[in-house]
């Protein structure tokens, strides 16, 4: 009989270990899971805004450009100058163009491949709308190697359609 008794009381011991070990197991685990809710909550998403130099219809392009269209593999078409030059007054001409066709919002940037510093950026345009140039003072006057971001967006929720990179050179004027 005193065997069975030694072995409860052993037994007894180890699940009140167990239980002490596990309780604040659980009590971290669930402060963690409470506070990750907490920060998701609070931090509100912010959309892109609306890029305030887009213009509506389609551009007028020099052929110099090499403006062309990009079917992604999202379902939309991405049309863009595929030479970059620089111009004097710190300009890009990229005629980035979301065509009328296309049922989401898009938006780009043009980020340097060796650093990854964002050269360029645009706000987001509707279908049927173009940015001819985007500006940046402080880029030098150099050839860059860059890759060329497309965001899209459905129109109402702003989630993501898809992200579609391009391989480009930055030409200097």
């Amino acid at each position: 009989m005193e065997v069975t008794m030694r072995e409860q009381l052993l037994f007894s011991r180890m699940e009140k270990r167990r239980r002490s070990i596990f309780i604040p197991i659980v009590i971290a685990v669930s402060l963690i899971v409470i506070g990750l809710t907490m920060c998701t909550i609070l931090i509100k998403y912010t959309p892109p805004s609306h890029d305030s130099t887009a213009k509506t219809g389609i551009p007028n392009v020099d052929e110099n450009y090499m403006y062309g269209s990009v079917n992604t593999e999202f379902g939309y078409v991405i049309q863009m100058a595929a030479n970059l030059y620089q111009q004097k007054n710190g300009d890009v001409n990229i005629y980035f163009t979301n065509p009328i066709s296309n049922s989401v919002l898009l938006r780009c940037e043009i980020i340097d491949k060796d650093s990854g510093k964002t050269l360029y950026n645009t706000g987001y345009i509707n279908p049927g709308e173009y940015i001819e140039s985007v500006n940046n003072n402080s880029v030098d006057n150099e050839k860059y190697d860059v890759i060329t971001k497309v965001y899209a967006y459905t129109k109402d929720s702003f989630t993501s359609e898809g992200t579609t990179e391009l391989s480009m050179k930055l030409q200097p004027w």
